[in-house]
Order: structure tokens, then sequence, then C-alpha cells
């Protein structure tokens, strides 16, 4: 080879290392700017890896090393990463999704507001309509203590019609001026026919009870014990019988509260006792257990005899609570 061609090679190897080197600058620097720009945190093996070449090439060149080294120190000092300001574009693009958002808002408002409007007039309604409901609840509370004060009277004069009708010589003919005591009332035999198939032995009280009633209601009430019997588990029949004579349970004529879920029927353990304990003591409004309603834990609600600051006569709530309450005041 000669001198000429071995200088021409050199010359060419020399400018292709330097064109190299050049381009390894510029993709360093331009791996700076990028990092510094991201807010990213400045080191040889980030700049190496994002300029794709290796940590040694870096350290090859003090103008590169010095200035990786400074920025690094510069990061450190501040304590924070370099974060970089944002671009027109991405002003633009945040602007534009915080009017949006700001829209979308202003919508939501509008329908929580047209919502809550239609709900205050609901609510208005419904207040309306519980006042109304109030009034027929006390209207006819007041209607059943006149029926069954109609009912008593007429039980009286019937007893005294059958009094007269049995010993109406003893009255006329008695020597020393004393009244005769009126033979006690038979038990109609239907009240006895239906008592043995219930299997309802006759005690004292549903003697007396029988007896000093007329026939219709005795039957009466025996008809809602069958209907509660064919719905619920009643341990004493007896005295299930007693109280409803006494309170003129009757049967419901309600088709819907007669085709009722089994299990709504069914009375909780200790309510009967008690609740024939509260009415006895006059704590309670004296109603049919079977319609009475109930609160959304499904607990049977009754009327303890309490005024209410709106002026009811009484306050209605679980039975739970109102049997807490007449222990604590016995």
């Amino acid at each position: 080879m000669s001198k000429n061609n071995r200088e021409a090679r050199i010359a060419n190897l020399s400018a292709a290392s330097e064109q190299k080197k050049q381009n390894a600058l510029a993709a360093t620097e331009k791996a700076i700017r990028k990092l510094q720009q991201e807010g990213k945190v400045i080191s040889f093996k980030a700049v190496a890896r994002e300029a794709q070449v290796s940590t040694s090439y870096l350290y090859k060149y003090s103008e590169l090393k010095d200035c990786i080294m400074k920025l690094r120190e510069e990061q450190k000092r501040s304590g924070k990463r370099v974060i970089p300001a944002a671009s027109d574009n991405s002003k633009n693009r945040i602007i534009g999704h915080l009017k949006t958002r700001i829209k979308d808002l202003d919508a939501e408002i509008t329908q929580l507001r047209k919502a809550n409007e239609s709900l205050a007039g609901r609510a208005f309604e419904l207040e309306s309509y519980e006042s109304a409901v109030n009034r027929f609840r006390e209207e006819n509370q007041r209607l059943l203590q006149e029926i069954e004060r109609l009912a008593d009277e007429n039980s009286e004069l019937r007893h005294k019609l059958a009094l007269d009708n049995l010993a109406p010589i003893k009255k006329v003919t008695s020597l020393k001026g004393k009244r005769t005591k009126a033979p006690p009332r038979p038990i109609p035999d239907s009240v006895k026919i239906e008592l043995t198939n219930l299997d309802i032995k006759i005690n004292s009280t549903l003697r007396k009870l029988i007896r000093v009633n007329p026939e219709e209601i005795v039957l009466e009430s025996i008809e809602a014990l069958k209907y509660a019997l064919s719905n619920q588990e009643i341990k004493n029949s007896a005295g299930w019988l007693a109280e409803g004579i006494k309170n003129r349970w009757k049967k419901s004529d309600n088709s819907t509260q007669q085709i009722q879920n089994v299990e709504e029927l069914v009375f909780p353990e200790g309510f009967e006792e008690w609740y024939i304990q509260a009415i006895d003591a006059g704590f309670i409004v004296n109603e049919s257990p079977a319609g009475l309603p109930k609160n959304t834990k499904g607990e049977l609600l009754v009327k303890v005899k309490r005024s209410t600051a709106s002026g009811l006569p009484y306050s209605l709530m679980s039975w739970l609570e109102a049997k807490k309450m007449m222990e604590m005041r016995s």
C-alpha cells in the first residue's frame, strides 16, 4: 500500500470516528433534554439507556460526564425532579377537559334539583295522606268503641230478657220479697260442638264469658280462632278464645289479609301472653292481633295509650319497645 493511500484511509477513519462521536454526543444531549422535560432522575444509567449508548462512553468524554454529574447534583440539592412546564397544547387539553367536566356537573346538579323538588312534593303529598289516615284511624277507633258499647248493651238486654223468660213466676210469687237468683244461662249446643271439635276444655273464665255474651259473638270469636289456628301456632287456644270473646275479635273479611303469607301471621315467642296482659292492664289499645301492622324490621306494631305531640291518643311502636316500657312502669 502506498503512502498516499494509507494517509487517505487514516483520514477517512478519523472522519468517520469524529462523525460517530458527534452523533453520539447529539443523541446524549437529546436524551438529557428529554429526561429534564419529563422530570425524570438524571443519572449515567438513565442517560445511557435513553441515548442507547454505554455508560463507559459517557465517562469517555469529560464534557458529557461533567454535565451529567452537575445536573445530578442539582437534582439532589433541590430534593425534587425538574418538572417541565406544560405546553400550550397540554394546557388547552386540560382546560377543555375541565370545561367538559364543569358542564357535566352542571347538568347533574340540575337533575338533582329536579329530583329534590319532586321528592319534596311527594313528601308533602305523603304527609297529607298520613294526616288523613290518622283521622280515619281515630274515627275508626271511636266507632269500634261505640260498637263495643252497643254490643255490651245488647248483651245485657238479651240477658235480662232471658232471665225474664226463664223465671217470671218466681219473681211474682216470692213470699219473702227476696229476689230469686236467676239460673245460669246454658252454653248453646252450637258453641259446645265447636269447642269439642277444637278440643278446647271449658274453664271457669271461658264459661262465664260464653254465658254473658250473645251466641253470635261467641261463634264469631271461634271463627277468628279457627282462622288463626290455620295460619299460626297458638299455645293456649282457650285463653286466646277468652280474649277474643272479651274483645269481640272477628275473622277478617279482607280477602288480601286472608291470603297473606303464613310467615307474617306467625306471632313471635312471648307475644300472645304479653299482648293479653297489656290489654287487661289498659296499657295498649284493644284490637285484633291478626290485623296489627309491622315496621321495616318485621316487628308487630301496637298502639300504646300515650298521647303524641300531634294530638293522637296513642303512640304506634314496636311491641318489644312497648313491652320494655310496660316493664319499666311496673
